[in-house]
């Protein structure tokens, strides 16, 4: 008699029989969610009472966190989703003809190459971070001391495309119109050709020196006596914005509003975007109105992303609105040294920082 052969997959398919090499193993259900008294100390977020992932996930564990309800996902989606937002638009202005006609690798452009790796690396680096945290301790201190040092990085980068696109066409930085403006104002007959050259030659060495200084602080701000991080990260995150004071004054002393509506509208709500941001991450509003309400979706850790992403996007606007008149009649050609050799110093410099706070004995004994 004819017996037929089991089907792949049948033969073995009795409760206590092993399963076939060639068969797939199920899939490894998701591991559950933690409260905020299951994980370590340096895990948990003030109000934020669940929504937390285990230690010592899997990469792979991490990346598919980005598709489940934590407490970190809409941290993540809320800067990666601005991360290919903002790709798509530089990639508009180097490579389809977005700043005139110039190719990508004009030196005209090398600010504007600056800017672009510090909004690109601030963006990329806190969705690393925000992901991968729960890798191990070490790593996830790690992550936020680099996503510290890109915020540092930025606020440099900027503080170059300003001292380029949108600083020698302010009449505060002109010793001629300053002259002119105090002498009709205040009756005074003063020079302001030393004062105006002194400060062009400064800029960029003081927003470097803040830049590593802002670093420091907040990698600082992560040791056990800090007794008020999210405060002194905000402050020291607002440092560099120091650096964009001409403008300020501009519109203080002179018609900036009229001259140069664009980037006085844009610039003013740059400002609101952030002070709006700066509010809900040392508020922690709305979590500590109603904790655990928030911890998956709407607490102010996603809130200060989304405000930080607004102000970044005016900036962008007004950057490129200075860009466009400073290639009309550029005052001086950017060098190679004073743009990218500024920007791979700093980075040089942070990493340093880094290695100096990942080295500190406290931190290796919690891994």
């Amino acid at each position: 008699m004819q017996t037929t052969a089991p089907r792949r997959g049948v033969e073995n398919s009795s409760p206590g029989a092993a399963p076939r090499r060639d068969q797939a193993p199920p899939p490894p259900p998701s591991a559950p969610l933690l409260r905020w008294d299951e994980v370590p100390d340096d895990f948990v977020e003030c109000f934020i009472l669940s929504g937390y992932r285990r230690l010592h996930c899997s990469a792979q564990e991490c990346l598919a966190s980005v598709l489940q309800p934590t407490n970190e996902t809409l941290n993540f989606w809320t800067h990666f989703i601005p991360l290919l937002l903002f790709l798509s638009k530089f990639c508009r202005l180097f490579f389809l003809s977005g700043a005139g006609e110039l190719p990508f690798h004009h030196p005209l452009l090398l600010p504007l190459w600056c800017y672009a790796s510090g909004v690109l690396l601030t963006f990329a680096m806190s969705c690393t971070a925000h992901v991968f945290s729960c890798l191990s301790l070490r790593l996830r201190a790690a992550f936020f001391y680099l996503d510290y040092a890109s915020i540092s990085y930025y606020g440099f980068a900027s503080t170059v495309a300003y001292s380029y696109y949108l600083l020698p066409g302010l009449r505060l930085l002109d010793a001629r119109a300053m002259s002119r403006y105090l002498q009709q104002r205040l009756g005074w007959q003063l020079d302001c050709s030393l004062p105006i050259a002194l400060y062009s030659a400064l800029v960029l060495p003081v927003a470097f020196v803040l830049a590593v200084t802002c670093t420091v602080a907040c990698c600082k701000s992560r040791s056990e006596w800090c007794a008020y991080p999210f405060a002194i990260r905000t402050f020291v995150f607002a440092m560099p914005l120091s650096m964009a004071c001409p403008i300020m004054l501009e519109s203080f002393l002179f018609d900036l509003r009229g001259q140069n509506p664009t980037l006085f509208l844009y610039f003013y709500r740059r400002y609101f975007w952030l002070l709006v941001a700066a509010f809900f991450n040392i508020s922690k509003i709305p979590e500590r109105i109603q904790p655990e309400l928030f911890d998956i979706i709407g607490h102010s850790h996603q809130l200060f992303h989304i405000f930080t992403f607004l102000s970044i996007y005016d900036q962008m606007y007004y950057l490129e609105e200075g860009l466009l008149q400073f290639l009309k009649s550029p005052p001086a050609s950017p060098t190679f040294l004073g743009t990218i050799g500024y920007m791979l110093l700093l980075m040089l410099c942070l990493g340093m920082v880094i290695r100096k706070f990942l080295n500190v004995a406290d931190l290796c004994k919690q891994d």
